[in-house]
């Protein structure tokens, strides 16, 4: 039986680890071009001969992030995966920071289970959107977004490194405009 717990940061005293990993064949190739009016930024589809695997350790309670609201869920008695996000009072978002599904237990409607649960947080707090990050390597999680009504809102070409086209890793944001 699948159950969603809130957890607190003033419950674990030792942080909260949290492992973020994804594989993926697929990938959004950015090409950027100045032009004498503007720019031009495209993503292709890309399909990968390697698969791209990421593995990063993190801590969930960041103490740069405030108002975090974070949630496990737990899938017979074992934890399954982790969402947290909060409130960006000063432009009226919620901006989801962490969505994780341990490999063992996606695919079974865990993380709609949490995209329904960050909505209706989100329409209790009365947020005018949902906004997220991504990768466009994280072609699994891009699909996921969109299936749930996220779009893409915008890019950061030199989030990650100075070399993030390259290195096939740009950062997506995404976002999905509510209801007021």
């Amino acid at each position: 039986m699948l159950r969603i717990k809130r957890i607190y940061k003033e419950n674990f005293p030792n942080g909260k680890k949290i492992i973020y990993q994804y594989s993926s064949d697929n990938y959004y190739d950015i090409s950027y071009k100045e032009q004498e009016n503007g720019w031009a930024i495209e993503f292709t589809l890309k399909h990968l001969d390697t698969p791209f695997h990421k593995y990063l350790e993190g801590e969930i309670f960041e103490d740069h992030i405030e108002d975090i609201e974070c949630y496990i869920a737990e899938l017979n008695g074992e934890e399954a995966g982790i969402v947290s996000f909060s409130h960006e009072k000063w432009n009226n978002v919620l901006r989801i920071n962490d969505i994780h599904i341990g490999q063992s237990h996606q695919h079974k409607g865990i993380g709609s289970d949490f995209i329904a649960l960050v909505k209706k947080r989100a329409a209790e707090i009365g947020v005018r959107a949902i906004v997220l990050e991504t990768q466009t390597s994280n072609y699994p999680a891009i699909q996921f977004y969109r299936k749930h009504g996220f779009q893409l809102i915008g890019c950061d070409l030199l989030s990650y490194s100075n070399k993030d086209i390259e290195k096939r890793e740009v950062r997506v944001e995404m976002g999905l405009v509510l209801e007021i």
